[in-house]
């Protein structure tokens, strides 16, 4: 059977836990993968991505979208998609979508054999303080 091709597109809802908006790159199951939506040019000390604000019902500030991709559920999202002015192409190809189990090779593997490695080290070594405490 042929798998069907990914139909999703982009698009903004209103995020309950902030009450801003939030920008929808895929859907899986019950969970919708996003990044935020802020006018703050750095979140966590990193660069956001600076995009004209394409939102009907907004003010005319600039908006930034935050690099890093969350999910959470889909009840935590509007029901509705916000409307978008005319003219503007919201599919922005710089945000990548990464956390999806569909996507192959986009889930880093951790060395942890240098953590190991270390651990090992130190349960070798003897406890400084060996006294026991008086009550």
């Amino acid at each position: 059977m042929k798998r069907k091709p990914n139909t999703f597109k982009r698009h903004f809802r209103i995020y309950f836990k902030n009450n801003h908006p939030a920008y929808i790159v895929d859907e899986e199951g019950n969970m919708y993968f996003f990044h935020r939506v802020t006018h703050s040019k750095t979140s966590g000390g990193k660069k956001n991505i600076e995009k004209v604000n394409p939102l009907m019902k907004a003010n005319t500030s600039a908006m930034y979208i935050v690099k890093k991709e969350q999910r959470d559920k889909k009840n935590r999202f509007s029901s509705f998609r916000l409307e978008i002015k005319n003219g503007f192409d919201i599919s922005y190809p710089e945000i990548k979508k990464v956390g999806s189990q569909s996507d192959t090779g986009s889930h880093q593997v951790h060395d942890r054999s240098r953590y190991e490695s270390s651990t090992n080290i130190k349960s070798k070594q003897k406890p400084k303080n060996n006294r026991k405490i008086k009550k």
